[in-house]
């Protein structure tokens, strides 16, 4: 275990999603002593379980005008300032039948009224953006809808948040909160019997889907629900820009380009912590729904499905009716002073929740210096993207892809391809494994896609352990494609089902038998 250099910070930050690292890079620009503890890896709960959409308002603002308003506000603040990780490809609300035809009307007079910019296009218009798209659609309206890479953004605001002069730590999970006269006296982090004692002035819980059970340690209860949806990722890229249907929020009605591919989403239904992954009947239902707007999905490879947590303010309704709002839970009222949580939300608007949420603690703290993080860039990109695979490196690693490309050419065999389908080289994979937040080829993976292209690891999952000086390589491979599996086990029919089951006895041959853990 690292040590840790700040045992009494200003700020104990819990989580290290996109909230927390966004509130670790807010807070330490403001010159507060911060520590971030994460108990595994960035990105690895709810933010890195979505579907990597950058929402313009439009799919929030019959029901829910002001997530609506926050939407379009971040969404502009994000394409200006987290550009590194953000495709600006725009998108398309599309009507057909059996949609009801007076719903277009109600759409555009609450995005008028929530500040979501809207266009009226034509079916023929339509297909120009979109050549896939049902000749059943007979309404279209183009948002100004992006793609965004929650693992890159989060890693980009620990860069950014350390720069600053943040403390934090990856695989380092709290174990318990002693409250003391009303306030949190001491936090213990870490793992068995290596563990370490904190006093922190502030306690801020950005734990996400378990920040009921971060606060239940402090004594206090937050009212939230639960929300599990699934999503697909489809090999290649099936829409130019993102695709959502024309009516009230249902399942399979988003189509985001991502990257290399394409994801689907998603459901709404009960979450549970303990079991987030996505079911074959899932799969089936999201499929079909999508194959209405665009026909061609029906024969599109499915790669893989995935689920996420969200965590859902309780006022309101429930699932699909609940509000995707957030809010700032200062647990004083509760016997706690120096507590503070944030529950709900959306990626979206994580910047706004950061901003807020280091506002209550700048006030508790007694500081008065403002929140900058809506005019200073993250990782501002480079401007030299002269070859292709610099131009990648340029997409994901922001204005650090210079010091990351001169360290591939120095190293040997740093500019080898070690991840095809994503374009990854061995460099890429040892500049990251040498890094104390590292710890499986999990981790390898969220911060240089190695993994998550076309074959899901099969070809480089060896190569990821390999990369790490630490753990048996074998064991850390089987767990890896283990994970992957359970992704890959729900979308498998037909001819993919054979090539698996082939590709499963080849490595049964050699021992290895990745495929304990799907639902078949």
């Amino acid at each position: 275990m690292r040590r840790v250099r700040r045992p009494a910070p200003e700020v104990l930050i819990i989580g290290g999603g996109v909230t927390g690292t966004g509130i670790a890079r807010d807070m330490a620009m403001r010159g507060v002593e911060v520590l971030l503890v994460e108990a595994g890896d960035l990105c690895a709960g709810a933010s890195g379980g979505n579907h990597g959409m950058l929402h313009s308002g439009g799919r929030y603002a019959v029901r829910d005008s002001q997530a609506a308003a926050e939407c379009a506000a971040e969404g502009a603040v994000l394409k200006r300032i987290a550009r590194y990780c953000i495709e600006d490809c725009g998108g398309l609300f599309v009507s057909l039948p059996p949609d009801d035809p007076e719903y277009i009307g109600a759409f555009l007079t609450a995005c008028r009224g929530a500040g979501v910019w809207t266009e009226e296009i034509t079916a023929e218009e339509a297909f120009r953006d979109e050549p896939n798209l049902s000749r059943e659609v007979r309404w279209a309206v183009r948002v100004a809808d992006a793609s965004i890479d929650p693992f890159f953004l989060a890693w980009g605001n620990v860069e950014s948040a350390r720069e600053a002069g943040a403390e934090i730590h990856t695989h380092l999970p709290l174990r318990s909160l002693k409250v003391r006269e009303g306030r949190i006296a001491e936090a213990v982090l870490g793992i068995g019997n290596r563990t370490v004692a904190v006093r922190p002035e502030m306690v801020i819980n950005a734990t996400g889907a378990w920040c009921g059970r971060t606060a239940a340690m402090a004594g206090v209860r937050i009212d939230m629900q639960l929300d599990k949806g699934s999503m697909i990722v489809f090999n290649g890229r099936t829409v130019n820009g993102l695709v959502n249907r024309l009516r009230s929020p249902s399942d399979g009605d988003i189509m985001v380009p991502h990257r290399s591919s394409t994801i689907l989403g998603t459901t709404s239904g009960p979450g549970d912590l303990d079991d987030v992954r996505a079911t074959r009947a899932e799969v089936e239902r999201l499929t079909r729904e999508a194959t209405a707007v665009s026909p061609g999905m029906a024969t599109a490879r499915m790669v893989r499905a995935y689920a996420g947590v969200r965590p859902l303010l309780s006022t309101g309704g429930v699932g699909r009716q609940a509000s995707r709002g957030f809010s700032i839970i200062d647990h004083s009222e509760d016997g706690v002073d120096n507590l503070v949580s944030v529950v709900g939300g959306k990626l979206t608007t994580y910047r706004l929740m950061a901003e807020k949420a280091s506002d209550v603690a700048m006030s508790k703290l007694g500081k008065r210096e403002s929140c900058r993080t809506m005019l200073e860039e993250i990782l501002p990109p480079i401007k030299d993207s002269s070859t292709f695979l610099r131009s990648m490196m340029a997409s994901k690693y922001g204005g650090l892809a210079d010091a990351i490309w001169s360290f591939c050419q120095r190293t040997p065999l740093g500019m080898d391809e070690v991840c095809s389908c994503e374009g990854v080289s061995r460099g890429e994979l040892e500049y990251f494994a040498s890094s104390p937040d590292v710890r499986s080829p999990a981790d390898l993976m969220r911060r240089t896609r190695a993994g998550m292209g076309f074959c899901q690891g099969g070809l480089c999952a060896f190569r990821l352990a390999g990369a790490l000086e630490e753990g048996d390589p074998a064991e850390g491979a089987l767990a890896f494609m283990d994970e992957r599996w359970k992704g890959v086990d729900p979308v498998l029919q037909g001819e993919q089902l054979r090539q698996e089951v082939f590709r499963a006895h080849l490595l049964r041959c050699y021992g290895i038998d990745h495929t304990k853990g799907g639902q078949r």
